[in-house]
């Protein structure tokens, strides 16, 4: 059971069913946007199903361990003189402060915000993104730092929208 906010401000009671836990699944990656950009988890109960997933430590240090691995292979080359994945490692090697930061908060104790994780995830998944694609013109230590500043304890978002870590 959830307790959601509707459209005008009341408070809504939902029964969460097996089809809105494989839905929000299903539509992980859209949710992350959402949330990234700033949508109430408590507007409908896909997002609260992913915001609740987000906030959890497991989730919170697998992200971090893929920033990690971004900021290795950004700061080392292969046997070949080649990256064995494809980033814009020149840019992470500038903003390589900015990644330990955001990897820090990621690994901190207590509640953050689901939509700096939501920044976080997007920023390490979107292959059309500034940290995989040299043709975007979008700052990615702009990006890095607006997703750790979203996970300092107060969050970007306000208390309201947070999800309960569980």
């Amino acid at each position: 059971m959830f307790v959601l906010l509707t459209d005008d401000g009341c408070i809504a009671a939902r029964q969460v069913r097996p089809w809105d836990r494989l839905a929000a699944r299903l539509r992980a990656r859209r949710l992350d946007r959402e949330l990234a950009c700033g949508a109430c988890p408590d507007a409908a109960v896909g997002l609260a199903l992913r915001a609740r997933l987000l906030v959890r430590t497991p989730m919170r240090r697998d992200l971090a361990a893929s920033a990690q691995r971004v900021l290795a292979i950004a700061t080392r080359t292969s046997a070949d003189g080649r990256l064995p994945v494809p980033v814009c490692a020149d840019r992470v090697r500038a903003c390589a402060a900015e990644f330990e930061e955001l990897i820090a908060r990621l690994l901190a104790d207590g509640p953050v915000a689901a939509s700096g994780i939501a920044q976080a995830s997007v920023l390490l998944s979107d292959a059309t993104g500034p940290l995989y694609h040299r043709a975007v013109a979008d700052d990615l230590r702009a990006r890095v730092r607006e997703a750790a500043r979203a996970l300092s304890p107060l969050g970007s978002c306000p208390p309201e929208h947070r999800a309960p870590e569980s």
